[in-house]
């Protein structure tokens, strides 16, 4: 039984500090800029990932400032991986266009592109605008026709959380439009995605959703108002093979330079 491996990053912020650890201003946390701020976290997560011979990865959008981009894919040039990219509601494809082939894969404005594996279809949709559009949802209904499963790879989260970050106006606007298209289709559907900054697994019809861990800093998920985890960073290993997609996240801490996993492959 062949398996197809990869990496999913997300949410690096690099050179925005947390200042507002409460509050949200419109759809975004407070941010000042600082240079540097999280790189070294984003380091540690890449050399992890090819410390474990992973030679696949995708990023889950959010890079940072305008002014750490280039500075990101640099970065990303120091491995051999082959990089799949989405954006975030930080990103905006006129700053990453430069250091990315996008080809064909301009959908009404969106980055948004497919690629056929062995065992799935993998689909990466652009939320940079807190949407999916229109347009996009378009496509990805063509996209989704006459496959029976599909790893859908988007920055915002599709099926609601219980948190207070999800109540704040930081959830998808049409979440509701997209969640009925996928629900919809006959397709066995998981969906990855970060912006929450936190871990989390729901399920809903055809629909498995796993929300990954930050590079940058955490959100506590259960709490009675929004509060940041600092020292805590990670990200996620897929597993992939013709029956299923086993998932593991790692988690690295800022105070006790350790390492954990939670889930099994």
């Amino acid at each position: 039984m062949t398996k197809e491996i990869l990496a999913f990053f997300t949410d690096t912020h690099l050179g925005q500090k947390l200042v507002a650890r409460s509050e949200i201003a419109g759809d975004k946390m407070g941010y000042e800029e600082t240079p540097r701020e999280h790189e070294h976290n984003l380091r540690m997560v890449l050399d992890d990932i090819a410390g474990k011979g992973i030679s696949r990865v995708v990023f889950g959008g959010d890079i940072g400032t305008a002014h750490s981009v280039d500075g990101f894919f640099e970065l990303l040039r120091d491995y051999t991986f082959e990089v799949s990219l989405i954006l975030g509601n930080h990103d905006t494809y006129r700053n990453v266009a430069p250091y990315c082939d996008m080809g064909g894969n301009i959908v009404a404005g969106k980055l948004c592109y497919s690629r056929q594996d062995p065992h799935l279809k993998r689909i990466f949709l652009d939320t940079s605008d807190n949407a999916v559009g229109d347009g996009q949802r378009k496509w990805l209904t063509r996209e989704l026709e006459g496959v029976k499963r599909a790893a859908i790879f988007l920055h915002h989260p599709v099926l609601p959380l219980d948190t207070p970050i999800d109540q704040t106006g930081a959830a998808l606007r049409d979440r509701d439009e997209v969640r009925a298209l996928l629900i919809g289709t006959d397709c066995e559907i998981s969906l990855f995605c970060g912006h929450y900054h936190m871990i989390d697994e729901a399920r809903e019809a055809n629909i498995l959703q796993y929300v990954s861990p930050a590079v940058s800093y955490q959100i506590v998920k259960q709490s009675a108002r929004l509060e940041a985890d600092t020292g805590t960073f990670g990200y996620r290993i897929l597993e992939m093979d013709e029956k299923e997609i086993k998932t593991q996240v790692v988690l690295f801490s800022k105070t006790q330079a350790t390492r954990t996993s939670r889930g099994a492959i």
